[in-house]
């Protein structure tokens, strides 16, 4: 199956592109796409998004299809083909 990535700032930064398109496996959960995505983007991707525990840093939001993973199933959460996954950076402003 084939998922849209939305990346977002530094992200965008590191991978070179807005927008990009991965395929998993069947069944796939957010965190096999992080996994597939770190091995695609190398160890800068990484460490942006996983802590020294190698746990998804709390101050990042991921959304599929506009629905944030939280109200989801977490990193558990099962893609399906044509989904639209955004990886979002720390909103600031004042």
């Amino acid at each position: 199956m084939e998922i849209e990535v939305r990346l977002y700032a530094m992200l965008r930064e590191i991978a070179n592109k807005k927008i990009d398109k991965i395929s998993l496996q069947e069944k796939s959960s957010i965190r096999d796409l992080l996994g597939v995505m770190v091995s695609k983007y190398g160890a800068e991707f990484e460490w942006y998004i996983y802590d020294l525990e190698k746990q998804p840093r709390s101050y990042l939001s991921y959304m599929v299809n506009g629905i944030n993973i939280n109200s989801l199933n977490g990193f558990d959460t099962v893609l399906k083909d044509g989904d639209v996954v955004s990886i979002l950076p720390p909103v600031g402003g004042g």
